[in-house]
């Protein structure tokens, strides 16, 4: 039995998939991370600088979310916009990360 290669668009999909969930397991580390490290009280060690060089990292992890919530501002926002733009989020970057993957394996 021959067995066929999968279509191009399933050997594209595999790898953004699997970025994408790399990229929120990534994320919501470095969230915990900057949640722990924010509760330590200051008089017991200053961390404020490497907390303001983590929450700019996470800009980077959360930049296209920020621009689909820009998108819609206001009361009026629907209730799944935050959960739709966390998802679409991660797939924008597992597809950013699969695509220089790709490029870079050439």
């Amino acid at each position: 039995m021959a067995t066929s290669d999968p279509t191009p668009g399933r050997r594209w999909a595999k790898p953004v998939f699997w970025f994408a969930i790399a990229h929120f397991v990534a994320w919501s580390a470095l969230a915990g991370t900057i949640f722990l490290l924010s509760h330590i009280p200051p008089k017991a060690v200053n961390l404020d600088t490497l907390i303001l060089g983590l929450v700019r990292v996470e800009d980077v992890f959360v930049y296209p979310r920020k621009w689909i919530l820009a998108g819609w501002p206001g009361e009026r926002t629907p209730s799944l916009l935050p959960l739709c733009a966390t998802v679409l989020n991660s797939i924008v970057w597992g597809a950013v990360l699969a695509g220089v993957r790709a490029v870079s394996s050439r």
